[in-house]
């Protein structure tokens, strides 16, 4: 007598009018468990919900196998932007994306992904499938073996671990390997690549995936002493202490640890422009954006003299975050920089305190060091406060004239930055906002307000543009529960634009914003202040990208004021699916000075040197 695991369904392919359908026969045995199958089951069993993917004959397997998972393959239109999407998905569920493509021509296209990935230290797991190992040594098309364009040495450098499976044996030693560094402490990028023979043959030993057979790995360390020595020696005296903040805190879990903390303490916090949503920028004790797109509260604070401790938390202090090097951040100020990552933390800068610490152990670890009714620190607070209302009196942004006023004057386009307003007013506090490389990155990171939880999402390292427009899509899929706006460019939509079908495909209810000053506009702006090459090579012809939408299935439409922005925004927030609105803007100076002026003072120093 059959078993009841024998009369489970095979699937069969059924040639139809639309092409090939699988269906289950009853009555059949199951197929044997495959190699791809225990790949698609580890992934599912720790909590992966979607794979981004280019399909080809050499991943055939992998496909078949997330078609019996209950994770979703999301078919971009690129490698590179499954890539960034991956990422995105990454940065959204503070657990790792998968993204999927053949090898050679589809691992070359992930590399720019990889880069991006790794300079921002986002895990993401890149699978490949390789030519079938007979077909190795012998000119095979497409081959990314050792035997064509070796295409594993090309990749190691961008990632944790590159791996090549060609024994049946230890696939799923490799597989466990390439997961190990795919977490939010290790935060590694693993590069899987196994080819389709391989994929096919049936698991050698015996395997079970589950969530509960998935082993629980907990990386969370934290160095107790240091950390009561930052409590007693700065939390806890009377000295005006002060927090940077990068982005290894930009996730909810972390922002909503680290209000609590600046709130029992009373300190004052910046963020650089990657942890730009780990702090709500409306709150008393906001000082803002430090560095790149700077505001001027956090500038002025950090960089003068009342400040004694410069606390920072999960930054690299990179050009970009310390206003090129500069040397005011450090100062005679005491700085102490903890962090659960030190591959390149603060290369430049020479920390008075160094702590590896997991960053949200150390949080709980500081909240809970000291009792909220605690005498000492009401008097510590009190003392903070006369500082903090100084601090306060700066003003966040650099002031322009009013709209009426520029209007007068004859300002014939939109100002970014009253667009951006315009749009954060429309927008739930909890919206995830996606924002590409730019002029618009500046105009956003200066007059954006960010609401503090994670929310705020962006390539600031490697910065390539287009990432957003793909980083997007697997934000929202990440989180569906929030609202999801990407702002982008019209550069940035030459890139990866196409994307926005994927989004039209599976019907992601999200919003493009494309900013159309029909220039590379960064670049555009040192251009018509006599600086940088001929603008011959910043401007860009006005495209059309409300029709480019239209052609794709995302319904689209175009605002040139803010009035033709609220309705435009309002059938986006009606639309069930995705929606772009092409906001047409004008090229203007960046709206603060602090970058330009440090980038002077940079060059006058290593003159000097």
């Amino acid at each position: 007598m059959e078993s009841h695991a024998e009369k489970l369904y095979t699937p069969v392919a059924l040639a139809t009018a639309d092409g090939v359908r699988v269906i289950a026969t009853p009555g059949a045995k199951a197929a044997e468990q495959s190699n791809a199958d225990v790949i698609i089951q580890s992934l599912e069993a720790r909590g992966i919900q979607h794979i981004f993917l280019v399909p080809g004959k050499l991943v055939y397997p992998l496909i078949k196998s997330i078609e019996h998972s209950a994770i979703t393959g999301i078919v971009g239109a690129h490698e590179t932007a499954c890539g960034f999407m991956a990422d995105g998905y990454a940065r959204a569920n503070r657990k790792f994306g998968v993204c999927l493509g053949i090898s050679g021509p589809g691992t070359m296209n992930f590399l720019p992904a990889m880069a991006a990935a790794q300079a921002d230290k986002i895990p993401v797991l890149y699978l490949a499938g390789g030519i079938a190992t007979y077909h190795e040594a012998q000119g095979a098309f497409q081959d990314g073996s050792n035997s064509g364009i070796d295409e594993l040495t090309i990749v190691k450098p961008l990632l944790s671990a590159a791996i090549e499976v060609k024994n049946n044996l230890t696939l799923q030693h490799e597989l466990r390997r390439s997961l190990s560094c795919l977490n939010t402490q290790r935060k590694g990028r693993a590069y899987l690549s196994v080819p389709v023979d391989m994929q096919k043959k049936g698991v050698a030993g015996n395997y079970e995936a589950s969530p509960q057979r998935t082993p629980q790995c907990r990386e969370a360390a934290i160095d107790q002493l240091a950390l009561e020595q930052v409590v007693d020696d700065y939390l806890l005296r009377g000295l005006n202490v002060a927090c940077l903040v990068g982005n290894r805190m930009n996730n909810p879990l972390d922002a909503a640890l680290l209000l609590r903390l600046a709130e029992k303490y009373r300190l004052p916090v910046a963020t650089t422009l990657s942890g730009k949503g780990a702090f709500p920028e409306g709150h008393e004790l906001a000082l803002g954006l430090y560095g790149f797109a700077g505001h001027t509260r956090a500038v002025e604070t950090i960089n003068g003299d009342e400040v004694d401790v410069l606390l920072v938390l999960g930054c690299d202090l990179s050009q970009r975050d310390s206003l090129n090097w500069n040397p005011r951040l450090h100062g005679t100020k005491t700085l102490v920089v903890i962090d659960e990552d030190f591959d390149k933390v603060s290369s430049h800068y020479q920390p008075d305190m160094q702590i590896f610490s997991s960053l949200t152990g150390t949080l709980h670890h500081l909240l809970d060091a000291v009792s909220d009714e605690d005498a000492h620190l009401a008097g510590i607070k009190s003392l903070r406060n006369g500082w903090l209302e100084q601090v306060r009196s700066l003003p966040l942004e650099q002031q322009r004239p009013d709209l009426q006023a520029r209007l007068a004057l004859g300002e014939a386009n939109m100002y970014p930055g009253d667009a951006i307003k315009r749009i954060r007013s429309r927008m739930n506090q909890d919206t995830n906002v996606v924002v590409d490389s730019g002029a618009h990155r500046i105009f956003m990171a200066h007059h954006w307000l960010a609401s503090g939880r994670g929310d705020y999402h962006t390539s600031s390292s490697l910065a390539p543009m287009g990432w957003a427009i793909c980083a997007g899509i697997g934000i929202k899929l990440a989180a569906p529960h929030r609202d999801c706006v990407v702002v982008t460019g019209d550069g940035c939509m030459l890139m990866h634009g196409m994307e926005i079908q994927t989004a039209a495909r599976y019907q992601v209810k999200m919003t493009f914003v494309v900013m159309n000053n029909c220039a590379h506009g960064a670049m555009h702006i040192d251009t018509l202040q006599n600086r940088g090459v001929s603008a011959d090579y910043t401007a860009l012809p006005n495209h059309n990208w409300k029709a480019f939408a239209n052609s794709l299935g995302v319904s689209s439409a175009k605002a040139a004021t803010l009035e033709e922005l609220d309705e435009a925004l309002a059938a986006a927030a009606e639309h069930e699916g995705p929606f772009l609105i092409e906001v047409l803007v004008g090229n203007h100076v960046a709206p603060n000075r602090y970058y330009a002026e440090s980038i002077v003072e940079y060059e006058q120093r290593i003159k000097g040197l």
